[in-house]
């Protein structure tokens, strides 16, 4: 019996997101209807999604950088759930996927909806023996062909005239995986798989938080609010043209993940004024300190008193939730605790995601583009970003007291909403508004 199956699109949502189904659902059809891809029918299956549409290809694009998805995979539908006939479509998937020399395995995932006679181990053993036996016939039969001339890919003709690929041992050593899918109704074979971020779904908790991006770690804690299915509303801080467009360009792979078109953020340039000078006193103990550590202390004081006047701008801010970007390993816990008092007292919820470190900080790093040199300067030796930091007292605190106030002042007074549309052009969009 020949089962002829269509291709179609596997999402698997991550574990989290099972509970939230139809949010993801409802987001994953957004997202193909406003990329004007026609979607045909949606199957639910216990532990994945299938979308039949013309173009999986480009469904495959626009759902592998959604969050709630783990994982997406472009696979032949068998419109069977019989032995043979999954068996019979892994051998022509496989002929076609597994390269000359490669080691291939076989994996079985069956659905509890299934209702069969096979084990997956089975199925996994036998369509193994059958693809390795075709394999080795194709080879052996296309070595005794004369050999001619024939404008194909390199990568065909060496599958005619090379050793045939064998099995691997297991899922690790192999260096082409084919996974089976055994639904309720069809069976399905990969033929592409891609990883997804992970997390909640877009915006599933139903929960506004205002968020910044003015550095490094603040930027991790936006994408990580993201990813926990709340709606980001950002505000970029900067100090000057290049620390603008720097933080732009981090804000746009934090929008590019979110399932919407059009999008509105908030600008505020820090102006540190000029009693900054005066109060970050060049002489310790009546001695003149060395230019590389008064560049050193600027630098620190800057970024703390970054970090607190833009909290106070979010804490002013309508909004009843203020991410902070504050944790016990990079800032004072006199800091943290304070901060925490100051956003209750106003009556909003503090959230601060990287408050106890995880080691899925360098991963969203990663994910933000931001290189591992960024990421040592601010963790790593004793001349640091972060020794620096944790050296700014509640003294230091009280003489920067009426800068901070000042500065925190004309940011809110001198900040600007821009609104554009999410896409290759945002950056100048946004420029061309300052």
């Amino acid at each position: 019996m020949s089962i002829q199956g269509r291709t179609v699109l596997l999402v698997f949502p991550g574990r989290f997101s099972l509970a939230r189904i139809d949010k993801l659902i409802a987001n994953i059809k957004k997202q193909f209807q406003s990329k004007k891809i026609e979607l045909k029918n949606t199957v639910i299956e216990t532990d994945w999604l299938v979308f039949d549409m013309d173009d999986v290809v480009r469904g495959a694009g626009v759902t592998s950088g959604m969050f709630g998805i783990d994982k997406v995979a472009i696979a032949k539908k068998v419109s069977s759930i019989q032995f043979q006939d999954i068996e019979a479509e892994v051998v022509k998937i496989g002929k076609l996927k597994v390269l000359p020399n490669e080691k291939f395995y076989v994996k079985v995932h069956i659905s509890s909806n299934a209702k069969i006679n096979y084990k997956s181990r089975d199925l996994e053993f036998a369509s193994t023996g059958d693809l390795t036996s075709a394999l080795q016939s194709s080879s052996f039969s296309s070595s005794r062909r004369p050999y001619t001339f024939s404008p194909v890919s390199s990568i065909s003709s060496s599958r005619y005239y090379s050793s045939s690929a064998r099995p691997a041992k297991n899922e690790l050593e192999a260096d082409r995986l084919i996974e089976i899918f055994v639904g309720k109704k069809s069976a399905y074979v990969t033929i592409e798989t891609d990883i997804g971020p992970g997390g909640l779904p877009f915006a599933c908790q139903g929960e506004k938080v205002l968020c910044s991006i003015h550095d490094t770690l603040s930027a991790i804690s936006c994408m990580i609010t993201l990813k926990c299915g709340f709606f980001p509303e950002i505000v970029v801080v900067y100090t000057d043209d290049c620390n603008l467009r720097k933080n732009l360009k981090i804000l746009g792979m934090i929008v590019n993940k979110m399932s919407i078109k059009n999008y509105s953020i908030r600008l505020v340039e820090l102006d540190y004024g000029d009693d900054f000078g005066k109060i970050l006193n060049p002489k310790k103990n009546g001695r003149r300190i060395h230019k590389t550590m008064i560049r050193q202390l600027e630098s620190s004081h800057k970024a703390v008193l970054q970090e607190i006047v833009t909290t106070q701008i979010l804490t002013l801010m309508k909004g009843k939730g203020v991410v902070v970007p504050l944790s016990v390993v990079t800032h004072p816990l006199w800091l943290i605790q304070s901060t925490f008092k100051e956003i209750l007292t106003s009556k909003k919820i503090p959230w601060m995601p990287l408050l106890l470190p995880s080691q899925g900080i360098n991963d969203i790093a990663e994910e933000l583009g931001i290189e591992k040199t960024n990421m040592l300067t601010l963790f790593s030796d004793k001349s640091s970003m972060m020794n620096r930091m944790i050296r700014f007292t509640r003294q230091d605190y009280s003489k920067y007291r009426t800068t901070i106030n000042k500065m925190t002042e004309s940011a809110k007074k001198n900040m600007k909403t821009i609104s554009f549309e999410i896409g290759p052009n945002y950056l100048h969009d946004i420029l061309d508004s300052v």
